[in-house]
């Protein structure tokens, strides 16, 4: 073998070694490379699957909660539907007319003041003596008890309509008007050492009572009701009692 020969080998073992050591060294970084890549892939198709399984488990939540939210509203909804009123004044029937002008008033205190209701001025003014006069007039008519001027009231008063029978709605008080009437009433009687019962407002039997001896002492006919004329001589009486009796 020549020298040059062998150079010419030997150079040949070099580049072996070097191409396998070259190829030795790309394996083991591929490797690697390869095996982090699988496990990168490896979770995606559980999440996937997660994700087609969402909108199941979603529906069945949403389900859940909203059947047990409205049996729990359930009764609260019909605490607040179902609570009683619990007002001062007896149930309104209907709802009261609107107040009349003062022509109207003074029209229907000169045909209540002719049908006998009492001393009635015939201002127009609204005031507690003519109150009393549609509140007689009501109870004749067995109507409840407002104390209110209407254009309806004006029209029944001239169209002459026939007393009412005998009705337990004569004595409901449908108004404040009312109310503030019979509570001054039952003060009166108070004062003056009848026993009209509690001052409440109320039209009940105590004060019923009490009002018939007030007018058998006057010398009246006992009707039993609030009237203009009532009202009068319980305010005369009350003012001219001497203090301390």
């Amino acid at each position: 073998m020549t020298p040059g020969q062998a150079r010419f080998a030997l150079m040949s073992f070099v580049l072996l070694l070097a191409g396998v050591a070259i190829n030795a060294l790309f394996m083991q970084a591929a490797t690697p490379s390869a095996s982090r890549t699988a496990a990168e892939r490896a979770p995606v198709r559980p999440a996937a699957e997660r994700a087609r399984k969402a909108p199941e488990t979603n529906q069945a939540s949403r389900n859940k909660p909203r059947a047990s939210s409205a049996a729990a509203e359930e009764p609260s909804l019909r605490i607040a539907r179902f609570a009683p009123d619990m007002a001062r004044l007896d149930t309104l029937p209907e709802a009261l007319e609107a107040a009349a002008d003062a022509e109207t008033v003074g029209a229907i205190q000169r045909e209540l003041k002719q049908r006998g209701y009492g001393p009635l001025a015939g201002d127009g003014s609204l005031g507690l003596a003519t109150r009393a006069a549609i509140m007689a007039y009501e109870h004749d008519q067995g109507l409840a008890l407002t104390g209110a001027a209407s254009e309806q009231l004006l029209k029944r008063i001239l169209l002459g309509a026939s007393p009412g029978t005998e009705n337990p709605g004569a004595r409901t008080v449908a108004s404040l008007q009312a109310e503030q009437v019979i509570r001054s009433v039952q003060q009166w009687l108070a004062v003056l050492g009848y026993r009209g019962g509690r001052i409440d407002g109320r039209f009940g039997d105590d004060t019923v009572r009490a009002i018939r001896e007030f007018e058998m002492d006057k010398g009246l006919v006992p009707k039993g009701r609030v009237s203009a004329d009532l009202v009068v001589r319980l305010s005369d009486a009350a003012a001219s009692k001497p203090a301390g009796r």
